[in-house]
């Protein structure tokens, strides 16, 4: 009997192993320009070009672009992600929310639709989760949280450890239990040219063949071609 039991368990284990590698199969086919490294957890989830997913990844109802990576052990729910992002590892994006203004914390008092197994709420009374909305060339650090419903401006940099609770402007670099604002990454008048400029939004081509001037703000912002200084947002 024990035996059998032990059989039991090898095969079941076997047939989640080869359903989940066929869906890690489809989902490669699928996004051809990206990697999917081991024990990833996707749900509901769209891709653009050269995502890269480490291992032990869980992401859900979110949206990626290109570019952007999602380091080990990071969790993602319900949020929308630019281009050219860096999260790290152990990072928490949309873990969720309870309400403290409620009698009790426990989801089993307002929520209906849960999988807790016992509930006594016959509705919902409110939505447990907000989505997240993460700009383009954004660093988050190691273990770092973004609640629910934070937006997080382009270019922008939060610290390892960091619990955002708070919107955080473009070009901001934040830190601590709850964020607060270090310094901004540049001057106000680099950061309104960056933004007017979105070079996130270049072909691949085009940043294949100017990349060096990314070791610059200035000579990003300033362009020298055969007919002398051009700003480079009105290059194609």
């Amino acid at each position: 009997m024990v035996l059998f039991k032990v059989l039991i368990i090898i095969l079941r284990r076997a047939v989640y192993k080869i359903r989940y590698m066929y869906a890690i199969e489809l989902l490669r086919t699928k996004n051809p320009t990206c990697k999917f490294y081991h024990g990833v957890n996707i749900h509901e989830t769209e891709f653009d070009k050269y995502n890269v997913l480490y291992d032990d990844v869980v992401i859900a109802f979110s949206k990626l672009g290109s570019h952007t990576y999602i380091q080990k052990r990071s969790t993602v729910f319900n949020a929308h992600i630019g281009k050219f992002c860096s999260i790290a590892s152990g990072v928490s994006i949309g873990p969720g929310i309870h309400k403290t203004d409620f009698v009790s914390t426990h989801n089993a008092f307002y929520l209906h639709n849960t999988p807790l197994v016992k509930k006594f709420s016959t509705l919902d009374v409110f939505s447990s989760y907000s989505t997240s909305k993460i700009g383009n060339d954004v660093w988050i650090g190691e273990r770092a949280i973004i609640l629910d419903g934070v937006i997080i401006g382009h270019g922008s940099v939060i610290a390892a450890g960091a619990v955002v609770t708070k919107d955080v402007e473009p070009y901001s670099i934040v830190g601590g239990v709850p964020a607060k604002l270090i310094r901004k990454r540049f001057d106000t008048k680099t950061i309104e040219a960056l933004l007017n400029l979105k070079w996130w939004d270049k072909p691949d081509d085009w940043l294949e063949k100017n990349y060096k001037l990314f070791l610059s703000t200035h000579d990003l912002l300033e362009y020298k071609n055969d007919h002398g200084v051009e700003h480079i947002s009105n290059i194609n």
